[in-house]
């Protein structure tokens, strides 16, 4: 038997996603079978998840390195425990049929949100947060997410652009410009993950629950654009993450391509807001760092 009993308890519902499939896959190649803990998103797929009554005295196993590779866990009862990000891991026979929402959920969604549809769409997910001007991360600037657009897809005006974000309001003091441009509010991360998944193509951002909105929308005709990488400095040395994106969805590299000078005030725009963000990280980052020597030389734990 094969579970991951810290599911829920280790990052946020992407995470939590990508230990599901994998946890799953893993199992079947070992031709195991597999259980879960109690997990609060169960509810809303048609998939029965099975928990466990008990994973006392298991074998934990931890990720031995980020990129995909084989797990020995043929004979006995083994716990789980790392990132497992890789679709290589996946069920061939499972495969997206594993997180299949419940049609109630899925249609009261629908059609709550049926004028996104009125066109083709593209939807792109902004990721900010702790990601910005952290070292571990690559940093994705707006360029990347409108050369994007502006290279990857012809006659803009025939598509509905969508947004969804940890920080809506970063994209719409960079993006309202855009024809036909929407930004999602007010939506539960299950929400957002079903309706994302259900538009026509995809600007991902580094992150999980973009990678599975992505994912779980592909379709044949889908065109999936992606960042260079997600990781940078020594973290990206460390961790190899070249099974992370999919081989087929499309490297970006926003670099490549230089915006037009009708883009000016978007130009000057978003390099006092990048300014003013490092700023902002630099001093609290400096606090912390005063604030833990302070500690040390008092005593404090």
């Amino acid at each position: 038997m094969i579970t991951y009993s810290n599911l829920g308890k280790k990052g946020n519902l992407g995470n939590q996603l990508f230990q599901i499939a994998s946890t799953i896959g893993i199992a079947e190649k070992n031709q195991q079978e597999y259980c879960f803990p109690f997990w609060e998103y169960s509810e809303y797929f048609e998939f029965q998840f099975k928990e466990c009554s008990s994973v006392e005295n298991w074998t934990s196993l931890r990720e031995k390195a980020f990129n995909y590779y084989d797990w020995e866990v043929s004979h006995g009862n083994f716990d789980l425990n790392g990132w497992l990000q890789s679709e290589r891991y996946f069920s061939q026979s499972i495969n997206k049929n594993l997180f299949q929402f419940k049609s109630d959920f899925e249609i009261g969604l629908l059609d709550k949100y049926h004028y996104l549809f009125a066109r083709k769409t593209i939807l792109v997910t902004v990721r900010r947060g702790d990601f910005v001007n952290n070292p571990n991360y690559f940093q994705l600037s707006y360029k990347f997410y409108l050369t994007a657009l502006l290279h990857q897809f012809n006659n803009l005006q025939e598509y509905n652009i969508i947004f969804t974000s940890d920080s809506i309001s970063y994209c719409k003091k960079h993006f309202s410009f855009l024809p036909n441009v929407f930004f999602l509010e007010n939506l539960k991360p299950i929400e957002q993950l079903c309706l994302g998944s259900k538009f026509d193509h995809y600007i991902v951002s580094n992150s999980t629950f973009s990678w599975w909105m992505a994912w779980l929308g592909e379709k044949k005709e889908t065109k999936i654009i992606r960042p260079m990488k997600i990781f940078d400095g020594e973290y990206s040395k460390k961790n190899d993450e070249s099974d992370y994106f999919p081989k087929r969805w499309i490297e970006h590299n926003e670099n490549e391509f230089k915006l037009e000078n009708r883009y000016w005030k978007l130009k000057v725009y978003g390099y006092f807001y990048a300014l003013q963000s490092k700023i902002q990280y630099d001093l609290k980052r400096q606090k912390k760092i005063i604030k833990n020597k302070i500690k040390d030389i008092i005593g404090y734990k």
